[in-house]
């Protein structure tokens, strides 16, 4: 178990694109702190990331009893969730079924200490992909099975979103980073309809180890182009 009073953060989904950038990008934050690595195929995650991890946990992100032996094993105090199902767009459950676990744990007494941020997308919840011309119907029509889950994995979170951040996401691109990143509400048009996922992963790293305990707030953000 980990000192309570140190930043211990356990990663889910740590295999995946976006996963790995969040390592790295915790890897070259100075805060003090732990960093956990949790996913069900511990070899998808290459050494190099592994180096930044004090543990690699193997499990299922679906199953409450592995989100809670994560937990109890790295003593972490946030989680943080960028599960998917890579770039299918195919109907899949893989985010609502994961964060119902892992909200299901958060419920229990034992771990109101816990906070989360979740990964999700613009265009989930009560938010609109708003493009001009009838472009964001198209999009949002052929991201609807991605959106469903997004929302799905939103809404499971409702009885703990006090120590819940969720941002969500625009269009993701990689080695394309700008550095700058822009907020905006459900309800706005996006200034822009990508963010590379290096800049998503520092605002999620900025987000967990600037701030105090993460909690109570949805966020929709954007890349713009460097000033």
């Amino acid at each position: 178990m980990t000192d309570s009073s140190l930043l211990s953060i356990l990663v889910i989904g740590a295999s995946g694109r976006t996963g790995l950038e969040i390592l790295q990008q915790l890897s070259q934050d100075h805060k003090k702190k732990e960093v956990h690595a949790f996913c069900r195929d511990p070899f998808k995650i290459p050494d190099q990331y592994k180096q930044f991890c004090q543990s690699v946990i193997t499990g299922d992100a679906r199953d409450p009893d592995d989100i809670e032996r994560a937990i109890d094993d790295s003593g972490s105090n946030v989680v943080i969730v960028c599960i998917g199902n890579g770039d299918s767009v195919a109907k899949s459950s893989v985010r609502t079924a994961s964060a119902r676990a892992l909200a299901d744990v958060m419920e229990k007494p034992k771990y109101h200490h816990v906070h989360a941020l979740i990964v999700s997308s613009t265009g989930a919840g009560t938010s609109k992909i708003k493009v001009g011309m009838g472009v964001g119907k198209i999009i949002s029509f052929h991201l609807r099975h991605v959106l469903q889950d997004h929302t799905g994995q939103e809404k499971a979170f409702g009885p703990v979103i006090d120590r819940t951040v969720i941002v969500r996401a625009t269009a993701l691109t990689d080695n394309k980073a700008t550095g700058n990143v822009k907020e905006f509400g459900d309800k706005e048009k996006s200034p822009t309809i990508k963010i590379d996922r290096t800049d998503l992963a520092k605002w999620v790293v900025k987000e967990v180890c600037a701030s105090g305990p993460v909690g109570g707030k949805v966020v929709n953000i954007t890349g713009i182009k460097a000033k």
